[in-house]
């Protein structure tokens, strides 16, 4: 008899763990296909970094072109000291640093994508970020708020987080939090608030705290224009080295 309850408990155990990983699947299959719906991207972005010890901040301000998940190019226009330094992402996780001084690209490494892009606290890796369903395994965890939550585990034992956090907006499934973790400590979390444009919804503002370093980053978007039908030739290596 306590066999037969043992094995019953067991299963019933099983069939739970297989309901709530097909509620995460779902809940993050929702979230990238509202990451798909923008075909293509382009804006102005201000960039603010805070020392949130001393309040001391410095601004810099870009330009930023994206299509699909996969081809990113995000280029500084100011100040002058960082004028030019660009990135850019394409397939397969190919990542090209341009810094003027070299007048030539260079192709990053998968270490050198978790350091700080430029001194901010988003790391190149971040910046790069694509679909969730594909690159992680999903739990559902106990919501919070307006949000479910979803625990992301790493596929790549490259990755320089051992888990994610990922707070899902539960009306328009779109991102609201990601909290990254190194080891069981939290190193850092991203916030995002979104506007509809075209009829899809964007980000217009997304800030990223390193709660080791008490360090903040802020990007506000602005001139935002989506599913303009971007031309590929802006996502080149020969366009991420000005013509002189």
């Amino acid at each position: 008899m306590r066999l037969k309850s043992s094995l019953l408990i067991l299963l019933f155990t099983v069939a739970c763990l297989n309901i709530q990983a097909q509620d995460a699947l779902s809940i993050v299959k929702k979230l990238d296909a509202n990451l798909v719906k923008i075909k293509d991207k382009k804006v102005n972005v201000e960039m603010t970094m805070t020392n949130l010890k001393s309040g001391k901040e410095k601004i810099k301000k870009a330009e930023l072109y994206q299509k699909g998940n996969s081809k990113k190019l995000f280029r500084y226009t100011y100040p002058e000291s960082d004028a030019g330094i660009s990135t850019l992402t394409l397939p397969n996780n190919e990542v090209y640093l341009y810094l003027p001084m070299f007048n030539k690209p260079k192709k990053i490494t998968n270490m050198a994508e978790s350091n700080a892009f430029n001194k901010s606290d988003f790391s190149i890796n971040d910046m790069a970020t694509s679909g969730y369903v594909n690159s992680f395994e999903l739990t559902l965890m106990d919501p919070e708020g307006e949000d479910y939550k979803v625990l992301l585990i790493p596929k790549d034992e490259k990755s320089p987080y051992t888990k994610l956090v990922l707070h899902i907006n539960k009306t328009y499934f779109y991102r609201d939090k990601i909290e990254f973790y190194t080891k069981s400590e939290m190193h850092k979390f991203a916030l995002y608030h979104h506007i509809k444009v075209n009829g899809v919804w964007v980000a217009d503002e997304v800030s990223m705290e390193d709660v080791k370093k008490n360090h903040k980053t802020t990007l506000k978007m602005s001139d935002i224009q989506v599913n303009k039908n971007l031309d590929d030739s802006i996502f080149t290596l020969e366009n991420l080295v000005p013509s002189k």
